[in-house]
């Protein structure tokens, strides 16, 4: 049986991290540099206190229109996290989490520190890696069940006899006499 893939197999890092205290231009340069669509923001102790997002930051254009290109702080523009996932939820639950929000990329989390970035590229990553563990599966279960009936060298004779229980194997030699 496949396992299915946690958020902690399929997160990267953040490409940059900010404070709260940065200057927003700045911030803006990080990411433009970094071609983040976001960032979290951190405080001394690693702590999420949000997010700065490529939207967030077009809030500063939007205010221009009213002022001057007046910087302030990140902290001014980030949003509040309304969406994380921890390292140990599966794909399924990740998935339902993309499926419910707007969110591009959410922040993987483990023990209330951020610890990572999970995308919806991440995800079809995932996918893939199931698809191709299930059709790995399959082979095997054909494989084993085409051994059962027919072992066709010792090795296959002793795998077989490994994982069958006595009265089971009973059953295929009696069948590998009467053919």
């Amino acid at each position: 049986m496949h396992t299915i893939p946690l958020a902690r197999d399929c997160m990267g890092p953040w490409f940059a991290t900010l404070r709260p205290d940065m200057q927003i231009f700045d911030a803006i340069k990080v990411l433009e540099s970094k071609h983040a669509a976001g960032a979290p923001v951190l405080d001394a102790d690693g702590v999420l206190l949000g997010i700065l997002t490529e939207k967030d930051c077009l809030r500063v254009i939007s205010n221009s229109a009213y002022e001057d290109m007046t910087p302030g702080t990140v902290s001014d523009y980030m949003s509040t996290p309304k969406a994380t996932v921890t390292t140990e939820m599966d794909l399924f639950a990740v998935a339902r989490k993309f499926l419910s929000t707007n969110y591009a990329v959410l922040t993987v989390m483990e023990n209330d520190i951020p610890v990572g970035r999970i995308s919806r590229q991440d995800m079809l990553r995932g996918i893939q890696q199931m698809q191709r563990e299930a059709a790995r599966d399959k082979v095997k279960e054909v494989h084993d069940i085409d051994t059962e009936a027919k072992p066709r060298s010792i090795t296959d004779f002793q795998e077989l006899a490994a994982r069958l229980l006595p009265s089971q194997l009973a059953v295929v030699m009696r069948e590998r006499l009467h053919r």
